[in-house]
């Protein structure tokens, strides 16, 4: 069992370093998994400053493509920093996971690119007005 959730993390998100996969449920419509990231502390945004003070914590539920025809269900666990810079006006921040979500993103990275066909619009874009 100890050996099962790295290949998961490997299956699940290869290309997405610093995540660990703390759960999975199967059922027959969908997968449903509990992700965290294993970074020690993440960069101010506004700033660059370094920190690995934590404010608090919550989850996100961003939306991630199909595997094997089941819908995919992220429960992921992110947690606000403090800035510990005076002179930034950012006084907490919460970290992204490179690869995997974006500021105010609802979808995955993944799923974000696989949608970026030839033609079509992307993610959260208005399609084009000229189209129709």
């Amino acid at each position: 069992m100890d050996d099962l959730m790295p290949r998961l993390e490997g299956l699940l998100f290869p290309s997405v370093a610093g995540v660990a996969v703390l759960s999975v449920d199967v059922d027959v419509e969908s997968v449903n998994v509990g992700v965290k990231s294993t970074a020690a502390g993440h960069s101010c945004p506004e700033c660059g400053g370094w920190s690995t003070r934590v404010h608090s914590s919550y989850l996100r539920f961003p939306v991630d493509g199909p595997v094997r025809g089941r819908r995919v269900r992220l429960s992921l666990r992110v947690r606000r920093f403090v800035c510990g810079k005076p002179s930034c006006g950012r006084r907490t921040f919460v970290e992204q996971i490179e690869g995997l979500t974006r500021r105010h993103g609802r979808w995955t990275e993944r799923l974000r690119t696989a949608w970026r066909w030839p033609g079509g619009p992307a993610p959260g874009q208005p399609e084009c007005s000229g189209c129709r």
